[in-house]
């Protein structure tokens, strides 16, 4: 029977210093609806006039009244498929041919007052200097101009039991030592520093795999008012004549707030 994949927003990887992930599909066998769809992630019903976009094909679209919508890009490899409607936050989500053979059910999740977007769009960090055999090389959409990007934002007026967090859509690119032995690129003898994540001069996370839905959490201590959000790549570890930044490109990079209930069950 065919496959149906469901990734759905609210089935977050939440990540804390050092750590990182990947957003995983469920297959249901069972489904017999065929059809690509966006829904809402809370009460299940379709959304319309859902922008759908992959920037790496070229390629956008719109689901219909029912929700539903049509891929026909053409896709090499592993690339960045973004999802927006307004009243909802931006959802983005790595994917290939081999995802796009199954039907995708992709809940989003309703926008909040706290939220912030950082970025629109895909960021490419490092110095444009990269093999074809560096993680997603060959989906890379623009250039470097910085091996870091700065960004300022305000202190959340959230309530008292909700956490601030750095959350990345989607990332692709790194050559870590971890992400080479996970198989995420085929370069042969050399890896790169985790890339960094870091607000107010204080670094809260090390990114060492490539995924979707990166989350991290800022220590209280350390906001204020205006704050300054990093993100640095890494450097190849193994050349010492000049300094070698990794490539990377990262969409969809917002501050939101989450309940502090949420993370203790996670």
């Amino acid at each position: 029977m065919k496959k149906i994949i469901y990734l759905v927003i609210s089935s977050f990887l939440f990540l804390y210093p050092v750590q990182a992930g990947v957003i995983s599909g469920k297959i249901d066998h069972n489904d017999m609806n065929y059809k690509n769809k966006i829904i809402d992630s809370k009460t299940k019903k379709p959304l319309s006039n859902a922008k759908i976009t992959i920037p790496g094909a070229d390629y956008t679209t719109y689901s219909d009244k029912d929700g539903t919508f049509k891929l026909n890009a053409d896709i090499n490899s592993q690339t960045v498929l973004f999802v927006e409607k307004e009243g909802y936050k931006v959802f983005s989500l790595t994917v290939d041919n081999t995802v796009l053979n199954g039907p995708l059910k992709l809940g989003i999740e309703q926008s909040s007052p706290f939220d912030m977007q950082i970025t629109h769009g895909v960021i490419h960090l490092g110095d444009n200097q990269y093999s074809n055999n560096s993680a997603n090389s060959m989906e890379f959409r623009g250039s470097a101009t910085s091996h870091f990007m700065t960004k300022t934002f305000a202190r959340p007026k959230a309530a008292q039991n909700q956490d601030v967090v750095v959350k990345i859509g989607s990332l692709i690119g790194l050559d870590t030592k971890k992400a080479k032995e996970q198989g995420q690129n085929r370069i042969a003898k050399v890896y790169s520093s985790p890339a960094e994540v870091i607000v107010n001069g204080r670094r809260i996370a090390s990114i060492e795999l490539n995924g979707d839905n990166l989350e991290f959490v800022i220590p209280k201590n350390i906001l204020r008012d205006t704050n300054e959000l990093i993100i640095k790549t890494g450097k190849n570890l193994f050349q010492t004549q000049y300094t070698d930044y990794d490539d990377i490109e990262l969409a969809n990079v917002r501050i939101e707030t989450k309940d502090r209930s949420f993370f203790a069950r996670h």
